[in-house]
């Protein structure tokens, strides 16, 4: 199966493996076909947990990471 992404990378990002993106925060979205559905899992650095938001486009992940990172930033 091919996979073409169509979404532009923002700058912060950078595509590190077939579906696996990382941002220079350190925030990871990998992307996993689950009954011939994408979905794109995004882990926060420094979370604990194995992810923290799904998202439904590449798109969407990376505007959630970058609220997530925004937030963060904030609350420092």
């Amino acid at each position: 199966m091919t996979i073409a992404i169509a979404t532009p990378l923002a700058p912060n990002w950078q595509h590190v493996h077939a579906d696996w993106w990382q941002d220079d925060q350190g925030n990871d979205i990998h992307r996993v076909e689950i009954d011939g559905v994408a979905l794109y899992h995004c882990h926060f650095a420094g979370s604990p947990l194995p992810w923290d938001a799904v998202a439904t486009s590449l798109d969407e992940a990376m505007t959630v990471a970058s609220r997530a990172r925004a937030r963060s930033a904030r609350n420092a």
